[in-house]
């Protein structure tokens, strides 16, 4: 088996990213609905592509490079003719496109990839001027982290978690930095935050206590503690 495959079987058995899914998904969409979204790119869709959350939209493309992803997305499509999926990389995937673009979301692995800054800079090509590119990616100050670092659990928060190690990360990004890789870029960040307070691990979080309505809760805390959730959320326009 690849080592792609690997990482999408990996991705598709975290214990907890079904129900962090939908937190993450309702923050991004509550963000597009607030801003022009007829056409609409999304980069990396993974197990749960975006159109599957937010249907107001006249065109859609995809680009998913895992074989499974792709595949499971594919079926889901189910014959949409706004929507069209490519199984490529970005990076083969950008002289096919063109930049009518009024969002893109790339999915979260800028901190996965040795190359982030690469990456923007192939958005920045199929970007236009009034381009909102979105994205996010894990936090640094999260909760949890911090958490186990005041407990003596890990020596830092940019400590590798076991999880992290599992998919290959190669950054752990806090608010200040994530906005710093854009801004050295070329990017303008229209708006930073983060959302769900994650007390404790992934692997953690699957105890019987956390019911549907603490995990809504939890969401909400970032009302009290703005920085600390467990995934940043980052929206952007190119400089121009």
């Amino acid at each position: 088996m690849s080592d792609q495959n690997d990482y999408q079987l990996n991705y598709q058995s975290l214990s907890f990213e079904n129900k962090l899914r939908k937190f993450r998904m309702d923050h991004l969409v509550q963000f597009i609905k607030s801003v022009k979204s007829n056409s609409i790119l999304e980069i990396g869709c993974g197990n749960d592509p975006l159109f599957g959350y937010y249907d107001q939209f006249d065109k859609m493309d995809i680009v998913e490079p895992g074989n499974l992803f792709f595949e499971n997305t594919k079926n889901k499509i189910n014959g949409d003719p706004r929507i069209s999926i490519s199984n490529s990389t970005i990076e083969d995937a950008v002289k096919q496109l063109n930049n009518s673009y009024d969002i893109i979301v790339i999915g979260g692995f800028l901190h996965e990839i040795d190359n982030p800054e690469e990456v923007l800079s192939l958005i920045k090509r199929i970007a236009a001027e009034e381009t909102i590119v979105i994205t996010f990616v894990p936090n640094a100050d999260s909760f949890h982290r911090i958490l186990a670092l005041e407990s003596g659990l890990i020596k830092t928060n940019y400590e590798f978690s076991e999880n992290d190690k599992k998919f290959g990360r190669r950054t752990v990004f806090n608010m200040n930095s994530f906005s710093e890789l854009f801004e050295n870029e070329g990017f303008s960040i229209l708006k930073v935050d983060t959302y769900f307070i994650k007390p404790f691990s992934h692997e953690q979080m699957k105890l019987d206590v956390f019911t549907e309505e603490i995990l809504e809760g939890l969401n909400k805390m970032t009302n009290y503690i703005p920085n600390m959730g467990c995934e940043i959320f980052l929206a952007a326009k190119k400089n121009v």
